[in-house]
């Protein structure tokens, strides 16, 4: 994973919720876990709730980044929270929540897949 970015999102699957988590070879890795057992998951509304709970749980793991005045970390935080919403999508394994996501311009990567396969 050292060969890869700095910063990689990994998203686990937990009991009626996902867990997102940034791993940082410099930073204890923190995770975010998004509870969805009170959604329908299968209808637009369920998938858009759960959506917008996985992307601020990526905000949140991804917080170290964020650029503020910085322009440099500006790419950095984006790819991390991108990836964290990815990953997360790929574990949650919903048609509804994929396609919301696909709608939203968050399409799974190839790198994303491979680490949901390696976890």
């Amino acid at each position: 994973m050292k060969t890869l970015t700095t910063l990689i999102a990994v998203a686990t699957v937990a009991a009626s919720g996902i867990t997102i988590a940034s791993a940082d070879t410099t930073l204890e890795p923190r995770s975010a876990t998004v509870k969805f057992a009170d959604l329908n998951t299968s209808n637009v509304q369920g998938a858009q709730v759960l959506y917008q709970r996985i992307a601020s749980a990526a905000e949140s793991v991804c917080r170290d980044l964020k650029p503020g005045r910085q322009v440099a970390l500006m790419e950095p935080y984006a790819k991390c929270v991108h990836q964290a919403i990815s990953t997360a999508v790929i574990k949650v394994d919903r048609p509804a929540v994929t396609a919301y996501a696909a709608a939203q311009g968050t399409r799974p990567s190839e790198a994303a897949i491979k680490i949901a396969r390696n976890q």
